[in-house]
């Protein structure tokens, strides 16, 4: 999708939201966020942390939807952006193959010859099916009034979220949500960012919105824990935390259209800040597609902070924010030459030529086909 114009707030939330997503990584893969008996505390500061940043992926998928229902379709885009996802999951692959081949699983060359049908990154691989559906996910959204609009979000949230959240906790997935790792996810939050681009909604202050994202993460954080300390004690080990804390969680959902409505206002007036937010947004996917490529993920990430767990409580924070700031901007000034040679190589381009040559053959064969009706 192209916009006519950037919304920078939006872009912030986009920077904001990879910003998280890396965190929760950091936390969980990395290896800090371990429960030890007897030394609880720095726990339970992590999963506020982790709570926190929860709703990332939920601010991805709304703003695809709140961006995209009002954007030009531009088909090449889906193949530029597989340009990118090969370069650094076929990239990354060759580079261990080179340098620490003992690492290599047997479907490692699968995984980045072939990122989207093997599911190397799960997101871009549901995004790839979204994407192909948007045009009439927007003809659906743009054609319906606003009243209908109202009605299809708060049946989407009811249906697909809340009404999800206890099944869930008991293990079953009866709408084959996935957690919210799935297509079926990304389509219900497309649809949902456009409807609250759409609706005339009355917007409160921002930091209304803020106040309750920030009441809806104590709730869900609170209930975390102590639901898991109850059912430690009666069943001998804990159950049901997790109730609150998932993509399709009610709360998480909410979590993320707060911080959606906010961004939405945010108006950047110096000069250096907006440049600086249209230098970083751009950047943002790759950070994603590095640190989570799956070499990485599992023999560099996996536990490599666990040391983070022995510090003192006020420094879990700082050296986790820290280090993710550390990792995104690493990311960052990696893809930044990745930008620039693509650009160098015309990639936009060519993304156009072989796009524009399949729609070519796609009317040739249409044509064909009409012409033989009798």
């Amino acid at each position: 999708m192209s916009a006519t114009k950037r919304n920078e707030g939006i872009d912030l939330l986009r920077i904001l939201s990879m910003f998280m997503i890396v965190n929760l990584h950091v936390l969980a893969q990395g290896g800090v966020m371990v429960r030890v008996t007897g030394h609880e505390l720095p726990y339970y500061v992590c999963w506020f942390l982790e709570t926190c940043a929860y709703c990332a992926v939920d601010c991805y998928g709304l703003i695809s939807g709140y961006v995209g229902v009002e954007s030009k379709y531009r088909p090449a885009r889906i193949l530029e952006l597989w340009f990118q996802v090969f370069f650094y999951s076929a990239g990354i692959t060759v580079l261990f193959w080179i340098f620490a081949p003992e690492l290599l699983e047997a479907d490692s060359f699968l995984k980045g010859f072939l990122p989207v049908s093997w599911k190397t990154y799960w997101y871009f691989s549901a995004y790839a099916g979204l994407f192909f559906l948007m045009p009439f996910l927007n003809r659906m959204i743009n054609s319906m009034e606003e009243k209908e609009l109202k009605k299809m979000a708060l049946v989407l949230f009811l249906v697909f979220s809340a009404a999800t959240a206890l099944p869930k906790a008991y293990g079953v997935d009866f709408l084959s949500l996935g957690g919210g790792y799935s297509f079926v996810w990304l389509v219900i939050l497309y649809l949902l960012g456009g409807c609250i681009r759409k609706c005339r909604w009355k917007r409160r202050k921002s930091r209304v919105y803020l106040l309750v994202y920030l009441g809806l993460v104590t709730f869900s954080w609170a209930f975390k824990i102590l639901m898991e300390n109850y059912t430690r004690r009666v069943y001998g080990e804990p159950r049901y935390g997790r109730l609150f804390t998932s993509y399709t969680a009610p709360t998480i959902f909410l979590c993320a259209v707060c911080l959606l409505l906010i961004f939405d206002r945010v108006k950047p007036e110096k000069p250096w800040m907006r440049r600086l937010i249209s230098l970083a947004s751009p950047l943002a996917f790759s950070v994603y597609l590095i640190h989570t490529h799956p070499l990485i993920f599992s023999n560099l990430l996996k536990g490599a902070f666990s040391v983070y767990r022995s510090l003192p409580v006020w420094l879990i924070l700082p050296a986790v924010l820290g280090t993710s700031a550390l990792i995104y901007a690493g990311c960052s000034l990696v893809d930044a030459v990745r930008k620039q040679l693509f650009s160098f190589l015309q990639i936009r381009r060519l993304s156009e030529r072989l796009t524009g040559a399949v729609q070519n053959l796609w009317k040739e064969s249409a044509g064909t086909e009409k012409s033989k009706e009798p």
